[in-house]
């Protein structure tokens, strides 16, 4: 991308202070004298002028990227990582809660599926239509707090230098994904309705608080510190006072109702939610704080080495520097704020964090950089040396990704992993599974199976499968063989209790079943389950009750993500 900066010219800056205009413009830290919600004036800001052929290149360019990535995982290996496996299996029920986590993105698949049937394009049109929404709406907000188009390019661009986000997000991010995107909607909503507020940006916040609560519980994070910045100056005080603020609090309580009343059902799953953050469970004031700086650290990270050896000291300077005027909303105060709910989270007993939680917190970090830094240190070598390197970055991500799905003449990446699922598939054809249901210890396993079985249906015991229901055929039961010699007792209570499989019936064809993981586990690249299939066992009308299915969803939940 080549940038004109002839096209990006910095508008004509006006002093309000030296101007005798009031010390309330918004987003001003000394602000003392907002009366009302009335938006102040000031000059022209930039989202109300045309896109510079710039921006339109920025745009196009992130669309024609995600669009890559979508293609590159729809047709690549037909190994589903944890978080995909995850959504195979419980995308295919519509319900108030399936794991320890919200369930936005699982609604979401599953009417993705229900459109594009079961296949690794209906994983990878969604998730890189969120990614590529996320980074959308960055621009936006970018743009109308910065009034420079360069500065917007870079603060957006810069996403692309967060591992987390560039990386982690496309290999097997689900649920932080969802908030993150619902994170980056949310503040530029936000902006919007803090420059103008309307009844429509109240129902507005209303409808995204909601959706961010349904999408990953660590938005609690993000709301509290935006709610802590508002009360901190005197127009976000009078925003907040509005009675019109109940339409957004009956809107978010609405969308959430639902799920809430399914959580709080399972006293098991509302326990083990603070064990993620394992309160109490080190020496937490000490851990905790190492954790929460590692996360830190490794979220922005590489993009605070890039800003260090393309802008030096300049960096430093706008990280340090007082949050400039011109930025229409008070984004130092929003990072303080999060820091504080962070440490209130040390002081009860966190002592664990990981650097995925942090992608809808701070991914506003890089807009409030390029707002304060200096106009002298954006000279248009250190732009072309950022753009450059960001772009370099955007294509190794490609490239490696590439190598990891498809099998080309490299070391071998995914292609190994499809290959073990496609020989388990193949073994479980040769005795007798066609078509029917797959019980599997692990999700991994289940999901992988229900990809090569799509006319199955898919579980395993931990996610929340209520009313579970199958239309006859085959049963195919999957477990880990390692240190057992005997069926594990959830998934036998399930055959017996839950499907009526006689004993007698499980015990005579367990022995075969170790064998034929013993023989093939030697020769195998991945762990060889054990495979133990009954053809035409199941009735039309299987089902079992909601208190077998959902008796495991307390436990650990499904995936790491999350």
């Amino acid at each position: 991308m080549v940038v004109d900066f002839r096209e990006t010219p910095r508008p004509e800056r006006t002093d309000r202070r030296r101007a005798g205009a009031p010390a309330c413009a918004l987003g001003a830290e000394g602000e003392s004298g907002a009366k009302t919600a009335s938006a102040p004036t000031g000059r022209a800001a930039l989202h109300a002028q045309p896109l510079t052929s710039a921006e339109r290149w920025l745009i196009v360019g992130l669309f024609l990227y995600f669009l890559l990535q979508a293609l590159m995982r729809a047709t690549g290996a037909a190994a589903l990582e944890l978080d995909e496996s995850e959504l195979a299996v419980v995308g295919q029920w519509w319900l108030a809660g399936y794991t320890n986590q919200p369930p936005l993105y699982v609604w979401l698949q599953a009417a993705t599926f229900r459109v594009l049937g079961l296949d690794l394009a209906a994983l990878s049109v969604l998730k890189n239509t969120l990614l590529f929404t996320t980074y959308l709406l960055t621009f936006l907000a970018a743009r109308r707090l910065l009034h420079e188009p360069i500065r917007a390019i870079l603060a957006t661009l810069s996403l692309l230098l967060i591992a987390q986000l560039a990386w982690e997000a496309q290999r097997d991010l689900s649920h932080s994904v969802m908030v993150t995107t619902v994170a980056a909607a949310s503040f530029y909503a936000l902006l919007r309705w803090y420059e103008r507020p309307s009844t429509a940006g109240y129902l507005l916040l209303g409808v995204l608080l909601g959706l961010g609560l349904l999408s990953k519980y660590n938005y609690v994070l993000f709301a509290g510190a935006v709610l802590l910045t508002l009360l901190t100056v005197p127009r976000g005080r009078a925003l907040l006072f509005d009675p019109r603020l109940l339409l957004t609090l009956l809107v978010a309580s609405a969308l959430v109702a639902p799920h809430l009343v399914w959580l709080l059902g399972d006293p098991g799953l509302v326990a083990d939610l603070p064990h993620k953050l394992d309160f109490g469970q080190r020496t937490w004031l000490v851990s905790g704080l190492g954790s929460t700086l590692v996360a830190m650290v490794d979220f922005l990270a590489p993009w605070w080495v890039i800003m260090l050896l393309v802008f030096r000291r300049d960096f430093l300077r706008a990280v340090a520097a007082p949050q400039h005027a011109d930025l229409e909303f008070p984004l130092r105060r929003y990072l303080g704020a999060l820091l504080l709910l962070l440490a209130v989270l040390l002081l009860l007993g966190a002592s664990h964090f990981k650097a995925r939680w942090m992608l809808p917190l701070v991914l506003v970090a890089p807009i409030y950089v390029f707002g304060t830094m200096a106009a002298s240190a954006l000279t248009r070598a250190r732009v072309r040396a950022y753009i450059a390197t960001a772009l370099t970055a955007a294509a190794l991500v490609l490239a490696v990704m590439g190598w990891r799905l498809h099998d080309w003449p490299l070391p071998a990446g995914r292609q190994a992993l499809a290959e073990h699922f496609d020989a388990v598939a193949e073994q479980a054809r040769e005795i007798g599974f066609e078509n029917g249901l797959i019980i599997s210890e692990r999700l991994l396993d289940a999901g992988n199976l229900r990809l090569r079985f799509p006319g199955s249906t898919g579980w395993a015991p931990r996610v929340n499968g209520a009313a579970l229901t199958c239309a006859g055929g085959d049963l195919l039961v999957v477990w880990d063989t390692e240190g057992r010699d005997a069926l594990p007792p959830e998934l036998r209570d399930l055959l017996v209790d839950a499907l009526g499989v006689p004993p007698g019936e499980i015990d005579a064809a367990l022995p075969r079943a170790f064998e034929r993981a013993a023989a093939r586990t030697d020769t195998s690249a991945e762990p060889w389950p054990a495979l133990l299939a009954l053809p035409a066992r199941l009735g039309p009308d299987c089902h079992w009750t909601d208190g077998v299915s959902g008796s495991g969803v307390s436990g650990s939940g499904a995936a790491k993500d999350r």
